[in-house]
């Protein structure tokens, strides 16, 4: 059985992140204070570090995660860790996943 850091909750909002050329998208599928899984077609690999922008549904600015960690990747699907932001998109962050507990909770 795996074990987490941290429960992870279903959810889905567009990424992006910068690719060789031109920033590239994909899917949140789930989300956690730590890390999220993403549907793309980008190529990655385990160990890659990358930045990101995701889209949260109701709110104009973009969530900023200044590095993120590669840790698993299959097919078009990857997972990954959330290694550095600012204090105030860490709390954004949190809060919309404390209301992703709340709401699962019912």
């Amino acid at each position: 059985m795996e074990h987490r850091k941290h429960p992870r909750y279903q959810f889905q909002c567009e990424i992006w992140f910068p690719g060789k050329e031109e920033s590239v998208a994909g899917t949140v599928s789930n989300l956690s204070v730590g890390g999220c899984k993403v549907e793309s077609k980008a190529s990655v690999y385990i160990g890659m570090y990358l930045a990101l922008q995701i889209c949260l549904p109701g709110q104009e600015a973009t969530l900023k995660v200044d590095q993120a960690a590669v840790r698993w990747a299959r097919k078009e699907e990857f997972g990954l860790e959330f290694i550095s932001m600012r204090p105030e998109e860490e709390e954004r962050l949190r809060d919309v996943v404390g209301s992703l507990r709340a709401g699962q909770s019912h």
